[in-house]
Parts: C-alpha cells; structure tokens; sequence
C-alpha cells in the first residue's frame, strides 16, 4: 500500500498582484514534517521566468508507492507536459465536476482551475517527469497580442475574460512540443540559469503547444471526425512506439481501417507535417535528446534511432539543426 501524506497549497489573494503574492507556486512546508519538505524540494523545483510566469518540474523515481493529498486556489493558467512514466491525478472539486486524470509520457494538457483538490498517486520504479508552464491569463494575452487568432476557443475566452467555468483539455504532444519541453526540463533541473534562454525555450514551448492545439480545435481539421481524430491519434502512437523501424503506410492503415490519403491528412492538419516527415522530426529530436541525456556516441545514437548508414544520419541531422552531430555532442559534453 502506498504511503498517504497531505499537502497543503497556499491560497491565493485575488485582488493582490503576482510579485506580492510571491513566486512560489507549490509549499511543502507543512507536508510530512521537515523530512517530507525536504523529501518533496528535492523532486521539485521551480524557476521564475517573468512576472506572472513560472516554470515547475517534478522528477521522482521512488523505491515505493507513494500518494499525497492536495489543493489550491489560484488564477494561474497550467500548461502540463507529462515527459516519462504514467501517473494519477484524481481532481475533486472543479467547476466541471471531477477529473480522474492518468497523465502518461507525450501528453500536454492546458487548464485554468481556480479552485481544486485532489489526490497524486505516484507508481514505485518507476521514473516520472514533468514540467508545467503557470502563467496568468493577463500576461498570456499581453504576449500573443495579435496571434490570439491561433488560441484554441476555450482558452481564448479566458484570456478574454468571458469565461467563467474551469477548463481542462489534453491531447498529444507533437515531435517538436516533446523536443521543446525536454530541452527546457533539463535546463531548469540542472539549474541552467541564464534567464534569457529559459524565458525563450519557455515562450517556444508555449507557441508550438498553443499553434498544435489551436489547430486541433479550429476548421483545419476538415473532415475528419471525433473517431477519425482518434485513430489518427492512436496511429501516431504506434509510430512513437516502433519509430526506428516503423510500419508502412499500408500496413498502418490496414491495422488501423484508414485508407492512406485519410491518414496523411490527418498527420498534415493535426501535426502540421506528413506521416514520413513526423517520422523523421521524432527520430532526431529523439537523437538531440538522447545525446544530452545519455553517454551514447553519435554511431550508437544512430543506430539507435534506426539510421544504419552513419552519413545518411549525420546529413539528416545537420539539415535539421545546422549542426553535425558530432560536434553538437562535443559542445554539449564539454
């Protein structure tokens, strides 16, 4: 049985601005005692990006299973990046009613909650990683200004101020989403802290998310349906899943009874690229992320993400990033 705790979140005074309320996004102080904060401090963290905007990670991998209470009042809008392993949020009071969230690797979800309580469940070995983007809705619509167009409705209405009830929405990250959010998770943890990169990786991640998600929302999706959505969906985590040797569009759509001009127009208006091109952009964002994370040499990198042939990687990669991999990998370990 995985051990309880409750955490208590501070309450937010709303007619109080952001730099008085202060920065801190979540308090351990009263959770588990003083072994349970500092417990809790050395999985968390947080990085202040710009007033009215923050930044948190969650990295854990527990020898046991392990659950905390919690809950909030805030006027943050979270934007979620769920990178590895699969966890529980049980959400208990919202204005839409209750959320039981399993938040898996390559999802992004974006909310606006302003009051919640709920319960984490967290799975002994396994590693879990998170990022989250807590931004207020007045300093969101100050910097889309005119690309607010590009917002998916819900979100708008709240930037706009004419929606009241709480909104939740997730769907896939895309290659480029993924890539983004890695790069910043390992930035923030490894306390990178020149503030002008972190506020630019963060308004990256943000501008891709915000642009894939509109585009979900909006009429470019055509004629695809709410099952044909979530096939395509369903296709592109097969893709992910055998990336280095993924299947054949006729196999694809065999397995899956999408005929193939279907698909690629479901990659092209959810994904913004064709199912090759989503293919190609996973494999090398999965290989820049390999040669920060890992001790890998470019050869095994290769080989790893399904290039046999060591020139035809390196040529693919420096197209892609302007840079050989080789000496991406001696910037990055030196």
């Amino acid at each position: 049985m995985g051990e309880q705790a409750h955490l208590t979140l501070p309450v937010e005074n709303r007619n109080v601005s952001a730099e008085k309320r202060g920065d801190a996004i979540r308090h351990f102080g009263k959770f588990g005692g003083r072994d349970g904060e500092r417990q809790f401090q050395s999985l968390w963290q947080e990085c202040h990006i710009r007033s009215g905007m923050l930044v948190s990670v969650f990295d854990a991998s527990l020898s046991h299973d392990f659950s905390f209470s919690y809950r909030k009042e805030n006027r943050h809008i979270d934007f979620g990046f769920f990178l590895e392993g699969v966890f529980e949020n049980d959400l208990k009071n919202t204005s839409v009613g209750r959320l039981n969230l399993t938040n898996r690797a390559g999802e992004g979800g974006v909310g606006f909650l302003h009051e919640t309580r709920g319960t984490v469940t967290i799975p002994a070995d396994r590693n879990i990683r998170v990022i989250h983007v807590h931004v207020l809705p007045e300093v969101l619509l100050a910097m889309l200004g005119e690309d607010l167009n590009v917002v998916q409705p819900q979100l708008r209405r709240v930037l706009e101020g004419s929606m009241e009830k709480d909104f939740f929405t997730r769907n896939s990250m895309s290659p480029l989403v993924q890539a983004s959010a890695n790069e910043l998770f390992l930035r923030v943890r490894k306390n990178f802290g020149v503030r002008m990169y972190l506020e630019g990786k963060t308004l990256e991640m943000l501008a891709l998310f915000l642009t894939q998600n509109g585009r979900l929302d909006s009429g470019a999706v055509g004629t695809l349906g709410s099952r044909e959505r979530d096939i395509v969906h369903a296709i592109r985590d097969e893709l992910e899943k055998h990336f280095a040797a993924p299947p054949t569009l006729a196999e694809i759509s065999a397995k899956f009874g999408m005929g193939i001009p279907k698909i690629q127009a479901g990659f092209k208006n959810m994904f913004g690229m064709s199912v090759f091109g989503f293919v190609k952009e996973f494999k090398l964002q999965k290989a820049r992320m390999l040669f920060e994370e890992g001790d890998m040499n470019v050869s095994e990198v290769a080989w790893a993400i399904g290039y046999i042939n060591l020139s035809h990687f390196s040529t693919a990669y420096r197209k892609r990033f302007g840079v050989l991999p080789k000496a991406y990998l001696k910037s990055i370990r030196s």
